[in-house]
């Protein structure tokens, strides 16, 4: 006994099944949440034994993004927050201009003479008007969010 589909019904599933693909080659969820405040904390070990204490909050959300970081070493606490525009967004990639920064104090963030590298990061950084690509990268956990700044060379994750 040979089992055959009726044409009426083999085209209407052909049909489902092709537009099924198709939505799932356009849709692809965001992989982060609007307006939602991301966290992360480190610790680093500078040359003279000091150790380098960081929180970095970071919202994304209705053409803006803001980003805060606090740096506590030797007791001494200071702090940048800066806002951008998203000039670009994809599910993939955000890039930004920013258009406000403000610094605790006149000087930099500490352990600048420490690191050549991360002197030029943040006077890049803390400029209005600097452009940054950031690549969104999935993650397994709705609650966090991986990033990789390309101008920076930075990879970062938080969590919600």
């Amino acid at each position: 006994m040979k089992f055959e589909i009726p044409q009426t019904v083999h085209w209407p599933i052909i049909a489902l099944i092709n537009a099924l693909c198709i939505f799932s080659f356009f849709y692809s969820p965001s992989h982060y949440m609007e307006n939602t405040s991301y966290q992360t904390k480190a610790r680093q070990w500078l040359e003279d034994l000091n150790q380098l204490n960081t929180e970095e909050y970071l919202t994304i959300g209705h053409g803006r993004l803001t980003g805060t970081t606090l740096e506590s070493l030797n007791g001494k606490i200071r702090n940048a927050t800066l806002s951008a525009n998203i000039i670009r967004e994809s599910k993939t990639q955000v890039q930004i201009k920013i258009s406000n920064v403000k610094l605790s104090q006149d000087n930099e963030l500490f352990a600048i003479e420490k690191t050549p590298d991360l002197f030029f990061r943040r006077q890049y950084v803390l400029q209005e008007g600097a452009i940054l690509n950031y690549e969104l990268i999935p993650t397994q956990n709705k609650n966090t969010v991986c990033f990789y700044i390309h101008d920076l060379g930075r990879l970062r994750c938080m969590n919600h």
